[in-house]
């Protein structure tokens, strides 16, 4: 009876609030263009932009979530999961998982490498990518990266591989495509070296796409988290040649139902924030800890949580296929505004439809709190050479000094969103050059 009368409150808020956003839109329109104009005259709307925060979710993928509470026999199983493997890509094989990291951990796993056998992979990334590796009793390496993609650096990578060197984790930081990505292939060629393309974070398609006749023995790795380009709050895959046989456990249907929730709360939030009601929803949920975390407090500790090494369910693969009919609109949008951000800030050359666009700037911390107090919320991947800051650094194994290129940006970097409409991403440069 409680889920039912929480279903029936949201889906009823959601409708009532859009009907008012209708009838009032014309004036709010109004007052919009007020406060990004020269003129500031008038009531102040303080609109929420953010970098992190639920940065995919419209009313149709509200909705859809709404919907699917209602449907709990569609949450587990149903043929989604093989057309989502169909639309992903047609001509390889695609292994779901519930999280991206996850998937990393069987896809070692199914490898039957030896103990302490050496994992190259960048510094500058999250613990979701070397989490797994210690799990499966593998040792990380770190190998330095070049400032033009923030990915890794060819040479420091051959310095790196010794005679335990086995696979080596290729990450598309930001969805950049590595600027010296033929270069790595060649080493990875050269040295017999199992070769993942860690995708997570967006690719070009059309240079992933002639990826077989690169490397053989190659693997990509995907996340669908809730700050990724396409999301369906949690789920992870990876696309292979041949097929992996893995059997996982399905999450309970009240974690499926904990996840169904966010899209609606968070919608509802980000509209709600400018008048104070969305943060107010928002700071009772996380006290409440009603959503469940992106990155759980164990990981935090430095150690990969089973709690979230489960099979994707049905549902997440509707919401994710949504997601997906969309795809094309939010990468022209997402491309449109690296273009206005490169305009703005020279020297920038990027290219293509960004999950986030970086830039290196003094005084982060202060600049992202600043901007926060006007509901702008920039993003800091990757604020140490392994994030979050929370985590201790020995325990993942990096030592201070190992990769002097990414310690240094990662004190400088921050996060634009790009998923925003261009009037909102010239926002975010007239407000941060304001406080520069």
């Amino acid at each position: 009876m409680e889920l039912k009368i929480i279903k029936l409150i949201c889906f009823r808020a959601l409708y009532i609030f859009e009907g008012w956003r209708g009838r009032k839109g014309s004036r709010q329109r109004a007052t919009e263009v007020r406060i990004d104009g020269n003129e500031s005259r008038g009531r102040t709307l303080k609109l929420m932009i953010s970098t992190d925060f639920a940065p995919n979710e419209e009313l149709d993928d509200a909705l859809l979530s709404l919907k699917l509470l209602w449907q709990p026999w569609r949450w587990k199983t149903g043929k989604e999961l093989n057309e989502l493997k169909k639309v992903l890509f047609p001509n390889l094989n695609v292994s779901l998982f519930l999280t991206g990291r996850s998937a990393l951990f069987h896809l070692l796993k199914t490898m039957r490498l030896p103990k302490n056998s050496e994992i190259l992979i960048q510094a500058f990334t999250c613990e979701a990518v070397v989490l797994p590796i210690l799990a499966n009793s593998l040792k990380a390496v770190y190998v330095d990266i070049e400032k033009k993609t923030f990915s890794m650096n060819p040479i420091e990578l051959e310095r790196r591989i010794g005679p335990s060197s086995r696979v080596v984790i290729l990450q598309h930081t930001f969805g950049l495509t590595p600027a010296q990505r033929a270069e790595i292939h060649s080493v990875v060629k050269k040295h017999n070296l199992v070769l993942i393309e860690d995708i997570a974070h967006g690719y070009n398609k059309d240079k992933i796409a002639d990826r077989k006749s690169q490397i053989g023995n190659s693997y990509l790795l995907m996340s669908f988290g809730r700050s990724k380009a396409i999301s369906s709050v949690f789920g992870g895959a990876v696309v292979s040649q041949k097929p992996l046989t893995i059997n996982l456990n399905m999450p309970s249907k009240l974690f499926i139902f904990r996840a169904l929730l966010y899209k609606p709360l968070t919608y509802f939030i980000k509209k709600t924030y400018y008048i104070y009601l969305g943060k107010i929803i928002h700071k009772i949920l996380l006290k409440l800890n009603f959503l469940i975390p992106e990155i759980t407090t164990k990981e935090k500790g430095g150690n990969f949580d089973h709690w979230l090494d489960k099979a994707y369910p049905n549902a997440f693969a509707i919401l994710l296929l949504n997601q997906l009919d969309k795809l094309s609109r939010a990468q022209k949008q997402r491309a449109r505004t690296v273009s206005l951000y490169n305009h703005y800030f020279s020297g920038n050359s990027y290219e293509g439809a960004l999950l986030r666009y970086p830039l290196l700037i003094a005084n982060r911390n202060q600049i992202i709190a600043k901007l926060a107090k006007k509901n702008i919320f920039l993003g800091n991947w990757y604020e140490q050479v392994v994030a979050p800051i929370a985590l201790n650094l020995d325990r993942v194994g990096y030592k201070k000094g190992n990769c002097p290129v990414a310690e240094e940006l990662s004190k400088k970097i921050i996060n634009l969103p790009t998923n925003i409409s261009l009037k909102e991403a010239e926002k975010v440069v007239k407000t941060l050059n304001d406080v520069l």
